[in-house]
Order: C-alpha cells, then sequence, then structure tokens
C-alpha cells in the first residue's frame, strides 16, 4: 500500500485519457491514483462531493497529491477547495503526463515528496525542439 494517493482533478475528459495512458505504460491503473473529470454540465457542489468520496478512499490521513490541469479554471478552483479541507494534502497545477508518471512513481513518499517529484517531472518534459522551421 502506497504513503500518499494522488487525485487528478481535470476539465473532462482529460483525467481518465491520463488515466488510460498511465495504465497502458505501466500495465496496468496505479491503486494510488483516483480521477475526478469535471464536465462543463456538472455542478461545483455534487462535484466537490464526488471529489471528498475519493479523498476518503485515498486516506487522506496518509497524505494526498491533487492535481489539476489549470488554476482559476473550474476543475482548478474545485482542486482547491478540497485542498484546502484537506488537511494531510499538496495541490499543483499545470498536469502534464510526465508529470503524472512521476507523482505515480513516488507515490510511496509523503504527499511533499510526491508534489516535489510531480513538479520535477513536469517541467523537465517542457522543452522547445531544437529543430526550429523560418
Amino acid at each position: 500500500m502506497s504513503n500518499s494517493g494522488i487525485l487528478v482533478v481535470t476539465h473532462a475528459p482529460l483525467g481518465n485519457a491520463l488515466l488510460q495512458v498511465v495504465a497502458h505504460i505501466l500495465g496496468a491503473s496505479p491503486e494510488c491514483l483516483k480521477i475526478l473529470d469535471v464536465s462543463p454540465a456538472a455542478e461545483q457542489e455534487s462535484i466537490v462531493d464526488a471529489g471528498l468520496l475519493l479523498l476518503k478512499q485515498l486516506d487522506p490521513h496518509k497524505g494526498v497529491v491533487i492535481l489539476s490541469d489549470c488554476k482559476g479554471s473550474t476543475p482548478g478552483n474545485i482542486a482547491e477547495q478540497l485542498h484546502s479541507i484537506t488537511f494531510n494534502s499538496s495541490l499543483v497545477y499545470g498536469l502534464n503526463l510526465p508529470m503524472l508518471l512521476r507523482a505515480v512513481n513516488y507515490c510511496g513518499q509523503s504527499h511533499h515528496a510526491v508534489a516535489d517529484a510531480a513538479v520535477a517531472g513536469g517541467k523537465k518534459s517542457i522543452i522547445e525542439s531544437e529543430i526550429r522551421h523560418d
């Protein structure tokens, strides 16, 4: 069992699409990972309630990292709300696939270590190609 859980809060269907890719790469869906995809028609209160249920499944006493795609968006605001009421949590915005893979690989550590690893993995993967076309 992992020490930290990971909750992904994104614009639908991004979270579930990333989960499918992670499962493809790793051969299975990680137990430490839950997805909360936010559809445009969803009511914020019901999404927050769904997020709280997912957090309980992840055991927030052990720590949870909440990853969201975009600060200031509806999913980002929901992630922030969940983070504000979850004592043992970290919140990281700007979710990309390398960030999620790094987080999953570190989920045996504290939520602070997972968040740090996720940010490092996400930043390290943002590279402009050396090939330029004028």
